[in-house]
Parts: structure tokens; C-alpha cells; sequence
């Protein structure tokens, strides 16, 4: 295998392809990058047996061949090179010769033969989509997935199919967050569930870019493909919850705050939480919030912030990062707080729609 590539055409694709391999691994290939090459085209593959990414780059090869070359040392060589080196690489063995202008650099390689390509099963269910509608979703709900929890099934996002929607929804047990995108679903099974894993979310929000998208899902496996790189990835195995259960209904109350003038007020309330307990507490008011926050010391602090509100005064109390969190998912200038009482959960959402949602659980004093 030989061929010249630029520094700035592969050091992206290095660098997703050190994220997925695996850095600590059972199987030494894991920690490997595949790279193929063949006539006008490269293919870049890693994977670490839970998830997968590989990447078509059209580019002219010298001498057609393909080898495992470890992913992160590869990485760390072509970031340290100064920007728009030529690199010419060459297969004599199992080693790899890298040479850049006056760098030279030789690497063990493994067999491509070797390889353990992760098992994807046939969908059930596949569609199209836009890109930036998908990662936003992955955004609004990356933050309300639990971390490590011996419930499973919260430690991921679920992606459930509906008609030509697709909702992707996360909670924690304390908080929830869904968006709803349109999914021009192309097979006759018109609902389906499935859970995206923690890392697999976390790397979407990496390479996920412009432009449409094809999703393909089945009972085990998740597949996304733009053209140039596909992603696939193991899901996990359980069956999630009825998150409609804990949508909340009939809130009364509502207030419209504005999202930069509440941002800014959170973060002088949270200065002064407790560290062993961030709480905020919040008063509303005709026309008024007032943010509340105290820590082991005794030291309070006390924000005064304009809303829009004519209902009943209502004192309700939130985990102060919760609350923080609900305006990152955000990008309207106004959101919408509705609510019900000081012992019901509170909902946020666009001024005029009910996309995406937020749902935070009151913190009991």
C-alpha cells in the first residue's frame, strides 16, 4: 500500500477515528485503525465492538493496499506535523513508513485480515432525515441521559418511530427531555423503539454534520449514513419506560421568561448553592421571579428577574444544575415555564410550541 495524502484531508478523520478505537482494549486490533485503500478511494475504519465508524475519502492510491495501524499514535503524529504537510505513507511488511517532508516515522502494523468489523443485523425499520434536526434532538437530550445507573435503559437515548416522526427522548428519573423530527420512514413498520447507548450519542454529536441523513434500525443494531461516513453501533438491550406516563398535564400556570436575562440570573443563584445540595429556590410573582440560594455557610443570595406571569404566587424549589440545564437546549430568545403547584414537576418549551420539551422534578424542602 502507497499513497500521499494532505495533512488537513486526514487529520479529521483521525481524529473521529481515535475517539471510537478503543484505547484500553481486549483485542490489540481495537486500538487500530483499518485503512484501505484501492484505485481512486480510502476507507478509513475503528471500532471498539460497541460502536463503529467508517469514512469514504475519494483520493488517487499509488500502490492499492490495506493494514491496521494503531489510531491514536497515527493521530498524534499527523496533529503535530505543521499544517498542510504532505504525507506520504507506505505499507512494507508490518510496518508502516509515514514520511513528512524532513519527518520521518515507522509504526507496527496488524493484518486488515484481522480485523473484527462489529455485527450489524438487517433493519426493520429505515428513513431519511436532516442532520442538523437529528444532532439538535441528540443535544436536547445527550444531558438528561443517567450516567451508570443499574437501570439500563436510562443510561442512553431512546429513538422511537412514529408514522414520518422519529422522537428521541432521555430522562434521568429526575428531569426528561424530548424533541420530535420529521423521519420519512420507507418501510410499512410504522412504530419502533430503540435505545441509543450512552457513547454512541456522545460520538453523533462529533460527526453528525449538514445534509440528509439514512437511518437504518433493527432489534440490536443502529446505522447512520450520509454519504461519505457511516456509523453503527450496538443498542442496549432493554425495553424503555412509558415516558408519557410522567409528562406532566393540565399546568395552569404559565410564565415567559426571557432565556438570556434567566441564564444570567441562574448564574449569579448559583454561586452561593450548597455544594452537597445545589438548590434554587423560586418565587413567582405578578411580573416576578425571584431566585433564592443558600449554602452550608449561611450565605444567600437573592435575583430579582421580569417576567411575563399574572397567576397565583407560587414558591417551588429545583437541583440548581437542573435548572441551568434547561435553558442549554434552548436556541429561541424567549421560553415558556408552565406549572401547576410547589410539588409538581415544571415544563419549558418554545414560546409557541411544545418542541422540543424540558421536564424538571421539584426538589421537596
Amino acid at each position: 500500500m502507497k499513497l500521499t495524502m494532505d495533512r488537513e484531508d486526514i487529520l479529521p478523520i483521525l481524529a473521529n477515528m481515535a475517539n471510537i478505537a478503543d484505547r484500553r482494549p481486549i483485542q490489540p486490533i481495537l486500538a487500530h485503525v483499518l485503512i484501505e485503500a484501492a484505485g481512486q478511494h480510502c476507507r478509513f475504519i475503528a471500532t471498539d465492538q460497541e460502536v463503529q465508524l467508517s469514512v469514504d475519502k475519494d483520493h488517487p492510491v499509488d500502490t492499492p493496499g490495506s493494514c491496521a495501524v494503531p489510531a491514536r499514535k497515527l493521530y498524534d503524529i499527523c496533529r503535530a506535523l505543521p499544517e498542510h504537510t504532505p504525507l506520504e505513507f507506505h505499507k512494507d511488511g508490518e510496518k508502516l513508513l509515514l514520511k513528512a517532508v524532513k519527518s520521518r516515522f515507522t509504526l507496527h502494523v496488524l493484518p486488515a485480515e484481522q480485523f473484527p468489523y462489529l455485527n450489524i443485523h438487517s433493519s426493520r425499520c429505515q428513513g431519511d432525515c436532516e442532520a442538523t434536526l437529528f444532532r439538535e434532538a441528540l443535544a436536547v437530550t445527550a444531558n438528561t441521559m443517567a450516567q451508570n445507573d443499574a437501570r439500563i435503559f436510562l443510561n442512553g437515548v431512546l429513538l422511537e418511530v412514529q408514522g414520518q416522526e422519529m422522537r428521541l427522548v432521555a430522562t434521568d428519573g429526575h428531569r426528561l427531555s424530548m424533541m420530535t423530527l420529521p423521519f420519512a420512514n420507507s418501510l410499512e413498520e410504522k412504530s419502533f423503539q430503540c435505545i441509543l447507548p450512552r457513547k454512541a450519542v456522545m460520538e453523533l454529536l462529533r460527526i453528525v454534520n449538514g445534509g440528509n441523513i439514512h437511518l437504518s434500525l433493527s432489534d440490536t443494531s443502529f446505522v447512520l449514513d450520509d454519504g461519505d461516513q457511516q456509523f453503527a453501533c450496538k443498542l442496549i438491550d432493554a425495553k424503555y419506560p412509558d415516558y408519557r406516563r410522567v409528562i406532566p398535564q393540565g399546568h395552569p400556570f404559565s410564565a415567559m421568561l426571557d432565556r438570556q436575562n434567566f441564564k444570567c440570573a441562574l448564574q449569579q443563584s448559583e454561586v452561593l448553592v450548597s455544594d452537597r445540595n445545589p438548590t434554587t429556590q423560586v418565587h413567582l410573582g405578578k411580573n416576578l421571579m425571584t431566585l433564592s440560594s443558600r449554602n452550608e455557610e449561611q450565605e444567600e443570595g437573592e435575583i430579582e428577574l421580569s417576567i411575563e406571569y399574572q397567576n397565583d404566587e407560587m414558591n417551588i424549589a429545583f437541583n440548581s444544575r437542573y435548572l441551568t440545564d434547561s435553558i442549554q437546549i434552548f436556541s429561541q430568545e424567549n421560553i415558556r415555564m408552565r406549572i401547576k403547584d410547589g410539588n409538581s414537576a415544571a415544563v419549558f418549551t418554545p414560546p409557541d410550541s411544545d418542541n422540543p420539551v424540558y421536564i424538571l422534578m421539584p426538589v421537596r424542602l
